[in-house]
């Protein structure tokens, strides 16, 4: 049997396969000494093909486990190698799990053919209704209970980052005394950048620049990275030149949500945003941004004062 897991979304793959190495422990192996893992960067041929070709010790089967091997990008003989092996194992009864953090290339011959097994499985990274759902359910069943709004302000500050939200929801649960609310998500949930974004975008906007000073200093202040800060700009600035587009159509809000497959939230909070903008100033700012980019890694000046000159001259 042969798993082929990968996928954005690096939190449910992981899950999964913990649900198989529980379920091969309580029907297999109770000790799990028939549990065999390689890493992609330390992947060796010789000592996986002689995994792959013994027996379990004291059970029929083993588990193997490989992870991250096609992002290694294995040399072409070797990839080659694993193709032809994988080819005799498909009726072996050892269980072969492959696992990709992220998406790998899926040009390879090897990710062709892991991708066609049966058990093939991809995991995007979850948006707007499938994100709050999971919320709620990881809340039910660690027993807690969260309102709507408060999904809604958790997605906002967290985004779909499903590591820091099941990190953000095991306080609140142990928190709250009930379900969770609003003002708990506010109190306890430190926030992304986004929301702080949200505030620093308007501000150039408004042409308000000691507003826009003022927000990046207080982030820079408490130990965020100049180069996250950047990347955030830059795409809170793509997203509102993709409303904007959208709006000259006269598309509607919910449907500008069901196109960009963005959360309402995002929406709802650029769209007034970007109203204060033509297009010709957002595709100004883009490109200037871009060269900002380009002066982060080339000249010597702080880049914290690089943003700032940024925001003077926009």
């Amino acid at each position: 049997m042969i798993i082929f897991l990968y996928g954005e979304d690096s939190y449910r793959s992981t899950q999964k396969i913990k649900e198989i190495k529980e379920k091969f422990k309580a029907e297999k192996d109770p000790s799990g000494l028939n549990i065999v893992s390689f890493e992609g960067d330390e992947f060796d041929l010789e000592k996986f093909n002689n995994a792959a070709s013994q027996s379990g010790f004291l059970v029929s089967k083993r588990l193997i486990i490989v992870k991250n091997l096609l992002s290694h990008k294995p040399k072409k003989e070797t990839a080659e190698a694993i193709k032809e092996l994988l080819n005799n194992l498909k009726n072996s009864d050892n269980i072969f799990v492959f696992w990709e953090a992220l998406v790998p290339d899926k040009r390879t011959a090897l990710f062709k053919l892991l991708s066609k097994e049966k058990l093939s499985q991809e995991f995007p990274q979850l948006e707007t209704t499938k994100l709050a759902n999971w919320i709620k359910k990881y809340a039910q069943e660690h027993n807690g209970q969260i309102d709507n709004q408060s999904v809604n302000l958790l997605i906002s500050f967290v985004g779909n980052d499903l590591w820091q939200l099941s990190n953000e929801l095991d306080k609140l649960i142990a928190y709250s005394q009930g379900t969770i609310t609003e003002n708990e998500v506010k109190e306890m949930v430190k926030a992304k950048l986004d929301e702080n974004i949200f505030g620093l975008v308007d501000a150039i906007g408004s042409n308000n620049k000691s507003l826009a000073l003022k927000l990046l200093g207080e982030q820079i202040s408490v130990g965020l990275n100049e180069v996250y800060i950047l990347s955030m700009i830059v795409r809170q600035f793509r997203i509102m030149a993709l409303l904007k587009s959208l709006l000259s159509q006269n598309i509607s809000e919910a449907e500008i949500v069901k196109q960009t497959k963005l959360h309402p939230f995002v929406v709802k909070k650029l769209l007034p945003t970007s109203q204060k903008f033509t297009l010709n100033k957002l595709q100004l700012i883009y490109n200037k941004l871009a060269e900002l980019d380009v002066k982060f890694k080339s000249t010597s000046l702080p880049p914290q004062t690089l943003l700032d000159l940024f925001i003077m001259q926009i």
